[in-house]
């Protein structure tokens, strides 16, 4: 391997070998995999990204480098002697000696306790304590991980273990599939608790070959996993050979974009740079990175990230800042603080002149949210300020809430939200626009018997002089009370006649003026699904809702809908749709009001043969008989030929009635007779008498040892290629070279991008193949319909 090349794959070795130091040695595995998942589900790390699917995937086909044992039996059919208070199954040993629950044993031991299975040449140990001391060809073997040494000392209850000259092999479903392949380490001294792992004179790999391609050593390495792992006198080896030494190495193991070494590219924002990404030694549960970059659009720039973890704290802050010619600053800080009685968040981000959102303005975000949980119940203060500043003009909104969710008088559910918004805007130094109001909901439900019963007060109030102030929304109060069949009648009934209704008494917003109206409202509906297999099936549903306003106005809506199908064979349908809504008389409330529908709609499918299927869709509009226009809506036809299971050919076609001409006929075609997948998406614009898509997409065809993906995006209209994507990877065995071009010559940031890096198939890593500019991912499609 080329010298370059080796160092550029030393950054994803290293990244991987903490990955798999964290899962690395035995007792600990599972409380330290749950540990880190708890952190991600309450929010105190990242859950890490989902991978892209377009993304180069590892080699699942690795054979693994320690076979299982046959001579080794199946948990769960294990003869032997147990103790069914403790669970633990002695299979055989050469002597034993019991002194009440401590237990000596020699001469080839083989027991099972707490889910492990363990072999051993001696060993001691205590039911009590759960702590066993074992010696000598040392196997202990888990769910997901095989643990070898010649001295273990584990505590079965605790979860933690200290071993020495040990090997293991980890499973990715051990490290919740944060890995791809099995991950072997060395360590001459091991030992880990529910926090962390730490091992001494440690060697990493996922090659499972005799003499590994790489590894990465460490003399002393410490993994608190899915957090971060940091390595100490850390060197990098390649084909036995040591090509890199750090003396400190801080790896966070969730961040897939973290980056170990100089990263050198180009760009058309930053032009050719080169970024450096350096960790900074510090004790406890502590990290700081340092951030040295270079870019000859921009100049300089220089930024830390700080992590750090208290029992009843942690967050982070950010700092970077570009001088040259840009000055861009970016200020981010987290903080969370458990009170004992409630947890405090607070969150600060400063934007100025930031190249790739806003140039020219200055954004400063602050929130704070204080919650105090009581049981079931809870209440919240929340703070909130967001100021942007650009060529002398300034607008700032802020936001104070509280929120209150409790339960009183037994049943009774109550929900208090009051938020105060103040919006104020400055034009060159003078004072421009200023408006606050408070909004205020006030909301309580009771289960009742027969239903559920609530009261609801909703309102927007004007705070000092606000001029044409005008809220839609006021509800002050409304009384409803709603049940169903199940609750008036009884189970049997509404199995028959599954409906709901809801008599309501309140006072509204006025649309015609600042005044308020009352209304009283009485809603019936019902929805009757047709679920039986036969081949006729009939589904339908309804709604009547009146309402009566102290306008002396009044409101009436009838709204019903129909299903009807016959089935005659395998895919070979016919289906008809009829669906009415119309209101009656007039409504003063915006949220009463509503449209016209007398649709009729239906399609019909047929199979002649097994490998073709048609298909016909179209409706027929009564309403547009009064306009004189025509009814008949627009005319699909779909038709799909798969002759074998490696190849798909559909089209679809729409006549607009309303133009007379084929409006879009579109063309998808799927081909993959192996690995290799291709896919074709076009479609022609009838209308306008051109094709006005071509997306193309080629994935994983193999050229000996090498993997080409492309993904094309032709626009017909502007005769030209909106994105071109191309990406060749390079089997190295355990690892693979990837090579991946990115255009796009429209939209945000248009221009090329090159990337070239060496990356470990165990390691799932993300780049730029298959994305667009918004983050989109790129296929086949083109716009509409499928």
């Amino acid at each position: 391997m080329p010298k370059g090349l080796a160092r550029r794959s030393a950054g994803a070795v290293a990244f991987l070998a903490c990955s798999a130091c964290a899962s690395a040695q035995m007792g600990g595995y599972d409380v330290l995999i749950r540990a880190g998942r708890q952190l991600q589900e309450t929010n105190q790390i990242p859950r890490a990204p989902q991978p892209n699917p377009l993304e180069p995937v590892g080699n699942p086909g690795l054979p693994p480098k320690t076979p299982p044992d046959p001579t080794i039996a199946q948990q769960g059919d294990l003869p032997g002697t147990e103790n069914p208070d403790e669970g633990f199954k002695l299979i055989r040993s050469g002597r034993q000696r019991w002194s009440g629950k401590h237990v000596e044993m020699d001469e080839g031991v083989e027991f099972v306790y707490k889910g492990y299975h363990v072999f051993a040449d001696s060993g001691e140990g205590d039911l009590n304590t759960n702590i066993f001391s074992l010696a000598h060809h040392v196997q202990i073997i888990g769910t997901d991980a095989v643990v070898k040494g010649e001295r273990v000392v584990v505590d079965f209850k605790q979860r933690t273990y200290r071993s020495f000259n040990a090997e293991s092999q980890v499973s990715p479903k051990l490290v919740g599939g944060k890995i791809l392949n099995d991950v072997y380490i060395k360590a001459r001294e091991s030992f880990g608790s529910q926090r962390e792992t730490r091992s001494f004179d440690a060697e990493v790999t996922s090659c499972n070959l005799e003499h590994p391609h790489y590894s990465i050593d460490g003399e002393d390495v410490v993994v608190r996993p899915g957090i971060r792992a940091i390595f100490r006198r850390a060197k990098i080896r390649l084909f036995g050979r040591t090509i890199l030494r750090v003396p400190y190495l801080s790896i966070p193991l969730d961040d897939r974009q973290y980056r170990n070494l100089p990263t050198v590219g180009q760009s058309p924002d930053e032009g050719y740079y080169i970024k450096t990404n350096y960790g900074i030694p510090l004790k406890g549960e502590k990290e700081l990175r340092s951030r040295l970059d270079y870019m000859s659009k921009l100049g300089v720039g220089v930024g830390a990230d700080y992590a750090y973890t208290a029992p009843r704290m942690g967050g982070f802050l950010r700092f970077y800042t570009i001088r040259g010619n840009v000055n861009t600053l970016s200020v981010s800080n987290e903080h969370r603080q458990n009170l004992g009685w409630g947890e405090l968040n607070l969150t600060t981000d400063i934007q100025q002149g930031n190249y790739l959102s806003a140039p020219d303005s200055t954004l400063l975000t602050n929130r704070a949210v204080l919650t105090i949980p009581r049981g079931s119940d809870t209440t919240q203060f929340g703070f909130a300020r967001t100021a942007n500043s650009t060529f002398g003009n300034s607008t700032t909104t802020q936001t104070i809430t509280l929120s209150d969710q409790r339960n009183v008088f037994g049943k009774v559910r109550t929900n208090v939200d009051l938020n105060w918004l103040t919006n104020k805007s400055e034009f060159q130094g003078q004072p421009g626009q200023k408006r606050e109001q408070l909004e205020m909901l006030v909301k309580a439900q009771e289960d009742l018997p027969k239903g559920q019963a609530s009261l609801e007060y909703q309102r927007s109030i004007p705070i000092g002089e606000t001029g044409s102030f005008f809220s839609s929304n006021d509800r002050t109060p409304v009384i409803t009370f709603s049940s169903d069949a199940q609750r008036l009648v009884n189970q049997k009934f509404a199995q028959q006649l599954p409906f709901r209704t809801e008599v309501s008494l309140g006072e509204f917003q006025d649309l015609t003026g600042n005044s308020h109206v009352s209304r009283g409202n009485f809603d019936f509906s019902f929805q009757k699904p047709d679920r039986s297999r036969k081949r006729f099936h009939l589904d339908y549903n309804g709604e009547f809702r009146q309402g009566i306003y102290s306008d002396d106005t009044a409101q009436y809506v009838l709204n019903y809908g129909t299903q009807m199908g016959y089935s005659l064979g395998r895919d070979t349908a016919i289906n008809l749709r009829y669906n009415y809504l119309r209101p009656y008389g007039y409504s003063p409330l915006q949220q009463d009001r509503s449209g016209k529908t007398n649709l009729v709609t239906g399609d019909i499918s047929y199979r002649p043969i097994r490998s073709f299927l048609i298909g016909a869709q179209s409706g027929y509009d009564i309403n547009r008989i009064e306009t004189s226009d025509t009814g008949w809506q627009q005319v699909g036809l779909r038709t799909e030929w798969i002759p074998t299971s490696y190849f798909l050919l559909r089209s679809l076609s729409t006549y607009d009635t309303f133009q007379g001409a084929w409006s879009s006929v579109r063309f998808d075609l799927g081909y993959q007779p192996g690995a290799t997948l291709l896919t074709i998406g076009t479609r022609y614009d009838g209308i306008r008498k051109v094709w006005s898509n071509a997306n193309i997409f080629l994935n994983n065809l193999k050229v000996g040892r090498a993997r080409l993906s492309a993904a094309l995006t032709y626009n017909g209209y502007t005769k030209q290629f909106d994105s071109k994507q191309y990406s060749m990877i390079y089997d190295l065995h355990c690892a693979e070279a990837v090579f991946t071009m990115t255009e796009s010559n429209t939209g945000f940031r248009a221009g090329r991008e090159i990337q070239f890096f060496v990356r470990l198939k165990a390691f799932p890593f993300n780049s730029l193949f298959g994305i667009g500019r918004r983050g989109q991912p790129l296929g086949t499609g083109t716009g509409r319909d499928f």
